[in-house]
């Protein structure tokens, strides 16, 4: 697929402002906004869980992983590598031996474990919330979708360094990721044509790219993530808060 590689992303005045504007609000709203809640009685227990295992208390660690940020695939409630590899990434990130068991010490920390304050981000397009990030089926869904028309503007969330802009496998199609302060990054998924290149450093409102349904998608929108230190959150911790319906005014719906 041809790419706008040769130019670099133009900003419009009003791109720039509303940019600005978002970050104010931001700062503001996350001055005082409350932690959100998350499930509790993951019914994890304190027994050790390992390859080849099975039940529901190997479906509670899926469930508890992926809230925590770290999601294993199907949530099937069997213990396979996919589940192993979470553990050992939840592992390093609270600085435990990663051997990919579940053993009394990482589940402690486990169902502990605090959620990550993340920098301030502008939405990367007004558009009403479609699926959102939780357990979709017999999956987790580890971002948001932003239902939107094919060639749609996707803006940068904040300034950053754009670390991937191309195809991507694993059901991603035309992806841009870009790596925030913080150790913070987003994600762009599903995208019609990319307008940035790798290694490139664009600023909040950067025009990114155009909304598509690359990859596995089965119309066109955008899905958005956020991950800080590796951990996938929920973006709506992030984004400035903007009612559904001003969204939904600004998409022209």
């Amino acid at each position: 697929m041809d790419r706008a590689f040769a130019h670099t992303p133009r900003v419009s005045p009003f791109l720039a402002w509303m940019s600005a504007s978002i970050a104010a609000l931001c700062l503001a709203a996350s001055a005082a906004a409350a932690p959100l809640a998350r499930p509790q009685g993951s019914g994890t227990g304190l027994a050790t869980l390992r390859l080849g295992e099975h039940g529901r208390a190997v479906r509670a660690l899926q469930l508890e992983l992926a809230w925590r940020g770290f999601p294993s695939g199907a949530i099937d409630a069997r213990f396979g590598p996919q589940l192993a590899g979470a553990v050992r990434r939840f592992q390093r990130a609270v600085r435990l031996p990663a051997d990919g068991v579940a053993g009394p010490a990482t589940i402690a920390l486990l169902q502990r474990a605090s959620r990550r304050r993340v920098i301030p981000l502008g939405w990367p397009l007004l558009a009403p919330v479609g699926d959102g990030f939780g357990p979709r089926g017999n999956r987790f869904h580890a971002g948001i979708d932003l239902p939107a028309a094919t060639g749609t503007p996707v803006l940068a969330a904040g300034a950053g360094r754009v670390t991937w802009a191309g195809l991507r496998t694993g059901g991603w199609g035309e992806l841009v990721t870009i790596a925030h302060v913080d150790g913070v990054r987003t994600l762009y998924a599903h995208l019609s044509t990319i307008d940035v290149q790798v290694g490139e450093w664009v600023a909040g409102g950067t025009v990114i790219g155009r909304v598509g349904s690359t990859g596995d998608a089965t119309g066109p929108h955008l899905h958005f993530e956020v991950r800080a230190h590796g951990a996938a959150i929920d973006p709506l911790r992030a984004l400035v808060p903007i009612p559904a319906s001003v969204r939904a005014l600004a998409a022209g719906r």
